[in-house]
């Protein structure tokens, strides 16, 4: 298999009674830009800390181009990594960057670091030591040190905290060509909703250390039409027309996902067989969808 695939993760910390992770199984395909969403304390943390060796599992496999990155040496290499600030604070911003890539093997990045702070705006302060920035200004840094030598599978952990609303549009736009002109994966967890509707191709939820869902992207207006009498036979109703969403238990009324075929043609059945009695449009974003889902 090309890609990540993790299988049956499960992590328990010493002294608690309770799984942290639960067998938690899915795949991140070649080129894919896969959000992970959950309230704090979900797990999202723990499962990056495990896919990039930070910690072992309790039990299950993390594999990457189908080899098992436990059991297999250099397998995280094409990897950047953004899991908390990680850097050398007696060193300058731009040191820092320099010794990572000489650390690595990959000095022929060097022209990379100029540009790559330009990204996450500290080029003006490659000079000073990050010891003492503040957390938005760490967590740039160790964004930079992830993208400098541009790796083809990307694991970022709030990548959005501390960029400015210019930034964070900038960053997006990268990342998204990057996935498209270099194949480049990446798993992004963050809080910031938005921002991950406007990159992401698809959505894991973690619940209490589990895989509550997987979920397609958003960003899909649904119609929803409300009848004026039940359909006879919904679920035939529904499997003749597949830009069906759903249809409520009493058959009365329907959610239409226009991205999946026009609405005149069910539009006209419904007004011959059942009346129309009203139509409303609501947008399917990934903040009503996350509510959902944590109800």
């Amino acid at each position: 298999m090309t890609g990540l695939r993790v299988s049956h993760l499960t992590k328990r910390y010493r002294g608690n009674d309770f799984d942290s992770l639960h067998d938690v199984s899915f795949e991140v395909g070649k080129g894919e830009i896969v959000g992970l969403v959950g309230k704090n304390g979900a797990g999202k943390t723990t499962l990056m800390k495990m896919i990039t060796k930070a910690q072992r599992p309790s039990s299950g496999s993390v594999s990457y181009n189908g080899a098992d990155i436990f059991g297999s040496d250099n397998v995280l290499e094409p990897f950047g990594i953004m899991i908390g600030a990680i850097f050398l604070p007696y060193l300058s911003v731009e040191d820092n960057l320099s010794f990572y890539l000489k650390l690595h093997g990959k000095s022929r990045y060097e022209p990379n670091i100029r540009p790559t702070l330009e990204l996450v705006d500290l080029w003006r302060k490659r000079e000073r030591k990050p010891s003492g920035f503040s957390f938005g200004m760490k967590q740039r840094l160790a964004l930079a040190m992830c993208m400098v030598d541009e790796p083809e599978f990307m694991i970022l952990d709030e990548p959005f905290i501390g960029l400015d609303p210019d930034g964070v549009h900038e960053l997006i736009g990268v990342l998204k060509r990057w996935a498209a002109d270099r194949d480049t994966t990446i798993l992004i967890s963050s809080h910031q909703l938005a921002e991950l509707e406007a990159i992401c191709t698809r959505y894991l939820f973690l619940d209490n250390g589990r895989l509550a869902r997987q979920l397609a992207g958003t960003g899909n207006e649904l119609t929803v039409i409300r009848l004026t009498r039940p359909l006879d036979d919904p679920q035939d109703f529904k499997g003749m027309h597949p830009q069906v969403a759903a249809i409520s238990a009493d058959g009365t009324s329907l959610s239409i996902n226009t991205s999946k075929g026009t609405l005149n043609d069910v539009l006209s059945e419904l007004t011959l067989t059942c009346g129309v009695a009203g139509i409303t449009v609501q947008h399917n974003g990934l903040d009503t969808l996350f509510g959902k889902e944590q109800q």
